[in-house]
This record gives C-alpha cells, sequence and structure tokens, in this order.
C-alpha cells in the first residue's frame, strides 16, 4: 500500500529540482497534432462507440448514493441509465426503462424505498426484480423472472464508481486503473461531500475542452489574474499509469513550494500537500483534480455533432463542510472553479473551435512542454485503429 507521505515528499523533490532548473517534465521534442480529429464527423462516430461505449465509464462517487434507496440517472451517452444502492449497500445499474414498454423509470436523484413505473405502474425492488403488475388480472399472466429490469455491470472500489453501457461489459476498476488504483486508495475517496454541480454544453469538440485541463503551460498567460496568480505556470509533473499508460496525472505547483527548501525533510508534515494539486486524466474522459480540501471531477462527453460536447463538473469536499474558522467555504470555491473554467478556458476553447472549422490550418503544435497532450491525443487514434501520424510541416497562404 502506498505510503502518503513518502509519495508527497517524492513530489517534492521532484518539483524543487525544477524550480532551481527553470525546467518542467518535457516530451523529446514538439508534435504537430493533426486538427482534423477535432472536426471529421467519421472519427467522431467511431470514438463515441469505441473510446466510450466499449470502455467503463467513471460516472461518480460512492457519496453520491449515500445510503439505501438513493438513486442517481444520467443518459451522456444515449444510453438511459439508473443506478441504485439497494439494502443490501450495494450499487445496482440498470437500463432506466420499464420492462413493459420501455417507459423512464426515475429522473434526477433522490430516495426511493422500491422503483414504480410513472407510465403503468409496474413495481419493482431495489434489486430490479419485478414484484408487482399493475392491475395483474386483467392484464394477463405472465412469467416475472422475464420482466427484470435490464442489469448494467457496475462496480464500487476506492469510493468511486464505474459503470459499462454494453449488458455484457466485462471489466474491473483494478484492471481498467492499473498501477493508478493505489493512489486512488490513497485519496480516501470514499470521505468525500458533494458541494455542487455545473453543466457546460459548448460548441467545441470535447477532445480540445479535455485539452485545458492537461497542461500548465496556459496559466501565466490565460490565468494570470486567478490560477496563475498563485501557481507556477510551465512547471509541471508528469506521470502516466494504467493499461497502455493510458491514464496520467499532472502535478501543478503552488509557488509557496520554494519555502519548504528551508525546513529540513523530516520537520515537513502533512500540510505539504498545501504546496500543490495533483490533476488526473482518467481515461477515456475524466479530469479529476484532487487537492488538500475539495475534488473537482469534471466528466467531458461528446455531443450531438463533432463540434458539441458536454462537461458536467462536480465539486466534492474532502471532509466536514462546515469549516469557516478555516475560512474555507465549499460554495465559494466551487464557484471559483466554475468560472475559471467557463470565463477563461472553455472561452478559449470555443475561440479555438471556430478557427478549427474553418479546416484551413492543418496542424496545431503540442510543445515538448506539454507531453500529456501528445500521448493522450496518440492514445485516443490507437483506439479507435487509426495510426498517429505527425502532420507534415508545409506552409498555408501565401508567403
Amino acid at each position: 500500500m502506498l505510503n502518503e507521505r513518502d509519495v508527497l515528499t517524492d513530489v517534492v523533490h521532484r518539483a524543487l529540482k525544477h524550480v532551481d532548473a527553470g525546467t518542467t517534465d518535457s516530451a523529446e521534442a514538439p508534435y504537430r497534432h493533426p486538427t482534423w480529429t477535432y472536426t471529421d464527423p467519421d472519427l467522431f462516430e467511431q470514438e463515441k462507440q469505441k473510446i466510450f461505449k466499449e470502455s467503463p465509464q467513471m460516472v461518480g462517487f460512492s457519496c453520491d448514493l449515500p445510503g439505501p434507496g438513493s438513486f442517481t440517472t444520467f443518459d451522456d451517452l444515449g444510453v438511459p441509465v439508473l443506478l441504485v444502492r439497494d439494502n443490501d449497500g450495494k450499487v445496482n445499474a440498470y437500463l432506466n426503462a420499464c420492462s413493459h414498454r420501455g417507459a423512464r423509470l426515475k429522473e434526477g436523484c433522490g430516495k426511493a424505498n422500491s422503483i414504480s413505473c410513472p407510465y403503468h405502474a409496474w413495481g419493482f425492488d431495489l434489486k430490479g426484480k419485478l414484484r408487482t403488475i399493475f392491475k395483474e388480472e386483467s392484464f394477463g399472466c405472465v412469467d416475472k423472472s422475464y420482466y427484470d429490469l435490464v442489469r448494467l455491470p457496475v462496480e464500487e472500489k476506492y469510493g468511486v464508481i464505474y459503470v459499462g453501457l454494453d449488458p455484457d461489459m466485462k471489466f474491473s476498476i483494478d484492471d481498467h486503473l492499473g498501477d493508478l488504483a493505489p493512489y486512488f486508495a490513497m485519496w480516501k475517496l470514499g470521505d468525500m461531500s458533494f458541494v455542487n454541480m455545473h453543466e457546460f454544453r459548448m460548441n467545441t469538440n470535447w477532445k480540445l475542452a479535455l485539452d485545458t485541463f492537461c497542461e500548465g503551460y496556459h496559466f501565466g498567460p490565460l490565468h494570470k489574474d486567478s490560477v496563475g496568480d498563485y501557481t507556477l505556470g510551465n512547471l509541471s509533473l508528469y506521470d502516466r499509469f494504467g493499461p497502455d499508460q493510458r491514464h496520467h496525472r499532472m502535478t501543478f505547483v503552488n509557488r509557496t513550494i520554494s519555502s519548504l527548501k528551508e525546513i529540513p525533510v523530516e520537520q515537513w508534515t502533512t500540510g505539504v500537500f498545501d504546496h500543490f494539486a495533483f490533476v488526473h486524466f482518467i481515461y477515456p474522459n475524466i479530469s479529476l483534480l484532487v487537492s488538500p480540501n475539495a475534488v473537482e471531477f469534471f466528466q467531458l462527453y461528446p455531443g450531438a455533432t463533432v463540434g458539441e460536447h458536454l462537461t458536467r463538473y462536480r465539486c466534492y469536499w474532502r471532509g466536514d463542510l462546515n469549516r469557516p474558522s478555516e475560512g474555507l467555504d465549499p460554495q465559494s470555491h466551487f464557484q471559483f472553479i466554475r468560472d475559471v473554467v467557463d470565463k477563461e478556458d472553455y472561452w478559449v476553447s470555443a475561440n479555438v473551435q471556430k478557427s478549427l472549422n474553418a479546416n484551413i490550418k492543418p496542424f496545431n503544435t503540442f510543445g515538448k512542454n506539454e507531453p500529456s497532450l501528445i500521448n493522450m491525443h496518440k492514445t485516443f487514434l490507437r483506439a479507435v485503429g487509426r495510426t498517429p501520424v505527425e502532420a507534415p510541416l508545409e506552409k498555408v497562404g501565401a508567403d
């Protein structure tokens, strides 16, 4: 099992070396990424099938279903899903459709002792078993065991919940996360409280929106009055994890970290975590920021067309929601992060998409100081059976 103190101490040593040298974790060279990957409708359809529907989806945390009867619903990828915690404490995932005529069973989130169809009042228990048929004597005799709710594969571990959108899918969280799993155990994600949620529906490709979470090169110019005010821009640690190293973690470092140079290592305490934040990319569509006080959970989904997407941002608090004496306000924190993403990251992302839609510029360039973007986009192309190829160097337009 990972020792949190050892992990954080190693991060500080790596970060201080970069601070002293004026460097950052890097790839070997810049990479010219073809811009058609953000605009091609055929690739977009392949992504929805191969990257999303054939991969297990991280859909939330244990605290989203706090007790027996707790439920939540979503259908971000065209498959309506109902998540329910049963009376034994187990999380179940069902197709959110009545086995009678397909009516949607639940909306939003809440708590219920059983599941009743709003259309014809067929009744199911929390384990998905059909228990009652409204006016059964006139409906006719049927074998109820054939009319249980359609189950979807689901697993809960490390305080997170994963769902598969194909009833026949087989997966495990440990297999999906690989060597990242011990870190999930270390973060104690089961000990959190939900703060608030915001949805962004944007005219940007889902991968273009995701790009903004995967590098700190832009912190100084774009976030100079927000995140860039306390974070060292263009300095980050980059680590890859999981099968084919498809997940990654960016460590973004606060300016205060230099104060640790004057303190002997043996005197560092758990407060060392206050000097940086971890931003994880969890394949295929999750950005998960873990800091001492909060966890920011971003889910990015393809929209109706290649140039549209949905981001759902959910903020969670690590520990007690009420800590005014420490100057920490969860709702203010949520609003700060939401506004930074909305007015800065996604503002510029929307502008980039407009230029890409013209299909004139053949490539964007990822610098060697942006290794996460290089590897992430190559992984996406491989996932749909395409070979990543650097775009040719050529001029566009008149000399």
